[in-house]
This record gives structure tokens, C-alpha cells and sequence, in this order.
């Protein structure tokens, strides 16, 4: 987020090129997310700055999937934070899923939806143990969700637990038909380098190499980035690497589902080219795949051959055409932090959505829309959560438990 003078292309002194009412930071889905969500509102001026190509970062590296959760499996999510609010983040994913399936009646986009459900596959027997008490909570719960006992797909897997809703995408197109069906200004390759007070305070000048604007709003959305934007971050997020290799097409369909495997630290799906995907590995090489480096890496790339040889003997042989990785970042109590930057006022932001951007995406940029624009609460994604929950604790407004 710094500009040498040698790149900086404006006059010196020149003056503000325009004003608007929100500058969106990050044009991935997020972002994208926001444009959309303002455009439903008349009258809003706002533009969008993306430092690389559109979905160029995180959003374009995933894997596509549209689930119904988080990285914890819901046993768990009760364990962590209650029944009712775990409840109420998979709430959250169902209605994003809702959203997305909206978009795409109502915008007539094509974003390669594939509604083909998914499976949480037990890569041990504990892990079964984790879907079988998952699946009888979130029945409780009044989630659809179906529990197996033997493999559904055959690849040595102890059991699984279906989620018939959920579905995937091609991420790029979906981030791009959200701004095209937006009012939202795009600049694509514009990196945004400082943000700061008006000279009166009462808007925020946002400054890149190529123009300057007042915004009256500013909306963050570079989630494993934004460390790089401002240090507030820093000890926030925790940032990795997640690694993916695709193989060349395969002659016929060997997987129907999307699948997430290992709690997550596997995951494959085959696409409608036929190619197979397939994700994850890193767990094994945890401190290597930190930082901020955009790379693959020989150990991991090796661990995913290892595990494509392992599951399915049948792509033995099959090149591979694409090894790519992408950053995520993730909370220390595994949730989105929403809010508005206490040092600079009017900088509102969600960012750490924890390997789950597509899964939270636009319901997400809904959420920071509405805090930014309306003053609504964040509610359980509040950046300042635990302060204020250990604050309503001592003032006793929280009954204590046994």
C-alpha cells in the first residue's frame, strides 16, 4: 500500500477528479457483492478498486464451492459457540446459498451452477463420529441433511454426510456478473495506496497512482490482504496458502458432488470440461504454507499427486494442466470480522472469512453494506465481539453460568 514518487502519474497538486458516496476496496466476491447490493439502492455513486484483474486473487483461486457452513463441522460450531449461534451461522450460509440462486434467476447470468449437493466425507473414524453427531444436531435444528454410513462415491472414505443444497460455480464469472449487473464504476489494475481524513473530516480521500476521489464511505473487502493495507490487521488474521491442481480432462464423470474431506483440508470436484480438481494438503506442511506468497510449492503439489494416486487409481497417467495457489485468512475463533476501523472513521470492513469467502459472499457483503451504510450492528461477526460480550459480563447485563 505505498507509492514511490517515480510511479506516482497525477500532476503534482492536482485536484480532487471526483466524489462519490462508497469506494469499494477488493474486487472480489465480496466486493463484488457490495456493488451489487448498493446498486439496489437509487442514487449512490460508487466506485470499485481492484489492484489485479477481477477475482484475480482469493475468489479466483478457490475451488467453486457453495456450502452450507464453515470449517467447523457443525458438532463442533455447537462446542464453540453455542447452539444458538452456531444455528445462526449456518443460517447465514443457507441464506447466502438463497441469494446466489436468486442472482442467478433473476440476472439470467451464467455462472456454471452446478447443483449437485455435496458430500462431508470421513477421511477416519472419529471424523465419522464428528458427521454423525453433526447431522443429528443439524436435523434437530431443522436442517436438511442426510447421514451415511458407507462411502457414497467408493474411494475408501468411512462414511459421509450429504448436504443436498449445496452447490458450485465457476467464481470468476459469478464475481464478474455481480458487477455487471451493478452501477458500480470498475477499476481493474488500480491499486488503492492510501486512504485519509479530508482536510474537514468529514469524508475520506481514497488515493491511487492514477486519481484521487472524496468518498463518503469506504468498504474493505481484501480480506487475507488487508494486513497489507493497514497494520491494524496484522495480529488479526493469520494468513496462508491453500494449494489446487487440476488434471486434464478425463474420458467420463467419476465424481458427481462436490467433496470435502479430512475436515476440509481435502476437497475435490470434478468440472463440467471433465477435468478433475482437486485441493487442500496443507495441513502437513502448516508453517511452509504461511505468509503472503503467491507460489506453489513442491511438497505440497507432491502430497496432492499422492493423495489423487491414492483415491483415484484411474487418473494414473493423466496430466496435470494447472497448479495454483491462493491466500486465505483466517480468525482466531473462526469467524468474518465486520466493522468499521476505529482510526479511521468511516473505513468500514469484513475480512478472515476463514477458507469460506464464496460460502459467506454475498449475504456477507449484505451485512457490510448495511453496517456501513445503515448502522446496523455486525452482530456475531462484530470485530470487537469478545470486548463487548466480556463488557456486558462485568456489567452484569449477561446472567453467568453455573
Amino acid at each position: 500500500m505505498t507509492l514511490s514518487i517515480w510511479h506516482d502519474e497525477r500532476i503534482s497538486g492536482a485536484e480532487i477528479l471526483d466524489e462519490v458516496d462508497v469506494a469499494i476496496i477488493g474486487g472480489g466476491i465480496l466486493g463484488a457483492g457490495c456493488a451489487y447490493e448498493i446498486s439496489k439502492r437509487q442514487g449512490l455513486k460508487t466506485v470499485l478498486f481492484e489492484s489485479k484483474a477481477i477475482a484475480s486473487r482469493s475468489t479466483g483461486r478457490s475451488a467453486g464451492f457453495i456450502l452450507r457452513g464453515i470449517q467447523a463441522y457443525y458438532n463442533n460450531a455447537v462446542k464453540a459457540y453455542g447452539r444458538e449461534k452456531a444455528k445462526s451461522i449456518f443460517e447465514f450460509a443457507e441464506a447466502n446459498q438463497r441469494l446466489i440462486l436468486d442472482f442467478a434467476d433473476k440476472s439470467g447470468a451464467d455462472f456454471e451452477v452446478l447443483n449437485c449437493g455435496s458430500y462431508l466425507l470421513a477421511s477416519s473414524l472419529d471424523e465419522l463420529d464428528d458427521l454423525k453427531a453433526s447431522a443429528q444436531l443439524m436435523t434437530e435444528d431443522g436442517f436438511k441433511v442426510e447421514y451415511l454410513k458407507e462411502d457414497p462415491i467408493e474411494r475408501d472414505f468411512y462414511g459421509a454426510l450429504h448436504n443436498t443444497g449445496d452447490f458450485a460455480v465457476n467464481p470468476v464469472k459469478l464475481t464478474k456478473a455481480l458487477l455487471e449487473n451493478s452501477t458500480t464504476k470498475v477499476y481493474e489494475h488500480e491499486e488503492v495506496t492510501s486512504v485519509a481524513p479530508s482536510k474537514n473530516g468529514s469524508k475520506l480521500l481514497v488515493t491511487t497512482a492514477k486519481r484521487a476521489l472524496m468518498a463518503d464511505r469506504v468498504l474493505l473487502t481484501t480480506n487475507a490482504f488487508s494486513p497489507l493495507f493497514s497494520s491494524w490487521f496484522a495480529d488479526k488474521l493469520n494468513v496462508v496458502r491453500g494449494q489446487i491442481m487440476v488434471t486434464q480432462p478425463l474420458k467420463k464423470r467419476i465424481v458427481e458432488t462436490i467433496c470435502y474431506a479430512n475436515y476440509g483440508f481435502e476437497y475435490f470436484r470434478q468440472l463440467p470440461c471433465n477435468r478433475l480438481l482437486l485441493g487442500g494438503c496443507r495441513q502437513q506442511f502448516a508453517e511452509e504454507e504461511k505468509g503472503f506468497g503467491d507460489k506453489i510449492t513442491k511438497s505440497v503439489q507432491s502430497a496432492l499427486e499422492s493423495y489423487l494416486k491414492n483415491r483415484f487409481p484411474e487418473c494414473a497417467g493423466i496430466p496435470v494442466d494447472y497448479r495454483f495457489s491462493g491466500l486465505m485468512a483466517f480468525t482466531s475463533d473462526g469467524l468474518p470480522l465486520v466493522g468499521e476501523l476505529e482510526k479511521l472513521p468511516g473505513l468500514f470492513f469484513a475480512v478472515g472469512c476463514n477458507g469460506h469467502g464464496l460460502g459467506f459472499g454475498i449475504n456477507m457483503s449484505k451485512t457490510l453494506v448495511e453496517v456501513a451504510l445503515d448502522g446496523e450492528d455486525a452482530g456475531m461477526f462484530a470485530f470487537n465481539r469478545e470486548a463487548r460480550l466480556h463488557a456486558a459480563a462485568a456489567s452484569g447485563a449477561l446472567e453467568k453460568g453455573p
